[in-house]
């Protein structure tokens, strides 16, 4: 093992604890029995991949351990189990606590360039920085190379007899820098509708560079007239080394039922200029902008297209795939693409780069109306669908008939009560790579319009199976709120059917055995069957549940 370099004894909730930081960031600690001088319940955690100091400091009464690293970690108890809590800093050599007049119940952190002093929250949370722009963005993409945010945002301004002028000053209208689309290389149309009145008021929709430090807006580059961005990426094509922010967008006419023109347009942004590299028309609206094996997948109204980037820096046409309704969302792991149908549920994909073209693998033949879909691993995949639900569909690779092996199954339906509009591969908090009971794969972010943030991970069959037994046991013992029962609430439920949930654990009713008494728990546990470790079952204690809920808690 790597030397220690930090060894610290302190008591948490009257559990005396041995605390030992090595030099490579990990950290064992020890039950310590006071009366007998032994050692026991050896575990070990990794908090970071420098060498880590341990010092205390009191925050509400209570004692708490600050791991000086390059990953900053408060420890504390909760339920006589140790919780290790990231700080949102980047790095701390040194810490000591500071309570005077003018700083109560304060730290003092320092690093190699730096000194702060601040206080530390009571209990671990989001932290949430508000950036007010003025006007509503759409959609956000992150780019390392220039660190900047690009974003789409849309604001609404007022038609008088001069022209257009804003309602009120906001991020597009008041950027260091500014340039604006013109409609001179675009085939309009010969559209008369799109003239607007006095009085009238317009969306206005534009692309800003964000600094990803200071937020501030760096360049502002307005759209055409009823020109509507719907989709934005950052990424690198082909040979090309430089980073792109791709825009896809559509021309909305009152007059058409669906986009029949649009724009995909590649910008460069380089020593605080935004320059427009290349621009493609085409015929609809750009719903998705997926970078694919360094080309440019695009979901174009119906059709799914992938344009190669060539070396005069011009977007060249490859393959089309045409059966759908309207193709709203991509994902892609491979050479697999994932297409989610306005009505049509979901899609699998296989391009083959050999000759360039695309072969449907297999498609759930429900009608869902989806809102967003995710490729979990290589044969299942999570959607969600207007009626508020959650659903995950299986790829039967072994099938030895073509129609089963082309037919997505529905395994899993969920009823989550909101609409969701965003997936992402991702985590809330760190994930420390110490000893855990709870075998959970993957870690899957959703974002819903009101603006609620949850996670869907995998688990075993088994461990599954273990929940559901807690889940049905507290769906007995906690009583709902308008005494609904908890599995009528989660039944995926649709205009045209109603079906039980299933291939799903409610992981907010399987934390809420933590807030139950100590009655309430001791009756819930009471005749449930736990692993023992070696193959063999037992019969499950409180402090069981307590220690496997609590581990799983930690992954959010």
């Amino acid at each position: 093992e790597i030397i220690p370099r930090s060894i610290l004894m302190t008591t948490f909730e009257g559990i005396h604890y041995l605390l030992c930081a090595l030099g490579d960031g990990s950290l064992f600690y020890f039950n310590f029995n006071i009366d007998t001088g032994y050692f026991t319940e050896k575990r070990k955690v990794t908090l970071g991949t420098q060498p880590t100091v341990l010092r205390t400091f009191r925050s509400l009464s209570t004692t708490n351990v600050f791991a000086c690293s390059d990953r900053p970690t408060v420890i504390y108890s909760s339920n006589h189990k140790l919780v290790f809590s990231n700080v949102n800093l980047k790095e701390v050599n040194h810490m000591c606590p500071l309570n005077s007049e003018g700083y109560p119940d304060s730290l003092a952190l320092a690093n190699d360039g730096t000194l702060t002093i601040g206080t530390i929250d009571e209990i671990q949370k989001l932290h949430i920085r508000t950036i007010p722009l003025g006007e509503s963005p759409r959609r956000i993409a992150y780019q390392e190379s220039s660190q900047t945010f690009g974003v789409i945002s849309m604001r609404m301004d007022l038609q008088d007899s001069n022209g257009l002028n804003p309602t009120r000053p906001s991020a597009s209208t008041h950027a260091a820098m500014m340039s604006s689309s013109s409609s001179g290389k675009v085939t309009m149309g010969t559209s008369t509708m799109g003239e607007h009145s006095a009085g009238d008021e317009v969306e206005v929709h534009s692309l800003l560079i964000i600094d990803q430090h200071t937020f501030e807006v760096l360049h502002s580059h307005q759209l055409m007239p009823n020109e509507f961005a719907t989709s934005l990426i950052s990424a690198r094509l082909g040979e090309d080394p430089c980073n792109y922010y791709i825009v896809g967008t559509a021309l909305v006419h009152p007059e058409e039922a669906e986009p029949k023109q649009g724009r995909i347009v590649i910008f460069h942004f380089h020593e605080g200029k935004l320059n427009q590299i290349a621009e493609k028309e085409i015929k609809g609206a750009a719903y998705t902008l997926v970078e694919f094996n360094g080309k440019l997948l695009a979901s174009i109204n119906s059709t799914v297209r992938l344009f190669e980037w060539t070396t005069d820096k011009e977007l060249r046409l490859e393959c089309n795939y045409f059966n759908s309704i309207v193709a709203l969302y991509l994902k892609t792991k491979g050479d697999f693409i994932l297409v989610g149908d306005l009505m049509r549920s979901i899609t699998l994909l296989l391009y083959k780069p050999m000759e360039g073209t695309f072969e449907e693998i297999a498609r759930d033949c429900n009608p869902n109306w989806t809102t967003a879909v995710e490729i979990l691993d290589d044969d299942n995949f999570l959607g969600a669908e207007n009626s508020f639900n959650l659903f995950t569909c299986q790829k039967d690779s072994a099938s030895t008939t073509d129609e089963d092996r082309q037919n997505l199954q529905e395994v899993g339906m969920f009823h989550l009560g909101e609409f969701v509009n965003v997936f992402r591969h991702g985590s809330l908090v760190m994930q420390h790579s110490g000893e855990t009971s709870t075998p959970t794969q993957g870690s899957v972010l959703y974002g819903t319009v009101n603006g609620a943030v949850g996670l869907v991970t995998q688990v075993p069959q088994e461990f599954y199976s273990f929940l559901q037994d807690i889940q049905s046991r507290l769906a007995k013992v906690i009583k709902s709120v308008g005494k609904i029962e908890h599995s009528f609430w989660r039944s995926f439920h649709t205009e045209r059917k109603t079906e039980a949930c299933e291939g799903f654990i409610d992981g907010d009713l399987i934390e809420s055995f933590l807030d139950l008494n100590r009655d309430k728990m001791q009756e819930t546990v009471k005749g449930l069957q736990i692993d023992d470790g070696s193959g063999m079952k037992r019969e499950a204690t409180v402090d069981d549940l307590v220690k496997t809920i609590e581990e799983l808690t930690r992954i959010h």
